[in-house]
């Protein structure tokens, strides 16, 4: 066994984590809860608030070149539209690797 993995072994024991600290004293709020009334809760300290932006607020500040947006749909109002390039999958085109190979589209082409 290395010094590495003996090292580690020790490390992770249970014995070698020591007694639990005291932990922390949960406020009056959070000992109360939140009222099943309480439409407007909010969550603890900024607890699972997203900080980046989301897909609809990116299209809606960036256009995607080659694509036309043509509105909103769904509950959600997700925004939809259409690809203006002639050859659109999704996927950057490539020519073929050898130039006497066919040009083929992209997809699965397992059959």
């Amino acid at each position: 066994m290395s010094e590495t993995e003996r090292a580690g072994d020790l490390a992770f024991r249970p014995e070698a984590a020591g007694e639990p600290g005291p932990g922390r004293k949960p406020s009056a709020e959070e000992e109360s809860g939140v009222p099943a009334t309480d439409t407007e809760a909010k969550s603890p300290l900024g607890a699972g608030e997203s900080l980046s932006r989301g897909g609809e607020e990116t299209a809606q500040r960036e256009r995607e070149p080659g694509r036309d947006q043509e509105g909103v749909r769904g509950e959600a109002d997700r925004p939809h539209g259409r690809s203006t390039l002639e050859d659109s999958t999704g996927i950057e085109p490539e020519g073929p690797i050898d130039e006497e190979s066919p040009p083929l589209p992209a997809g699965d082409q397992g059959g």
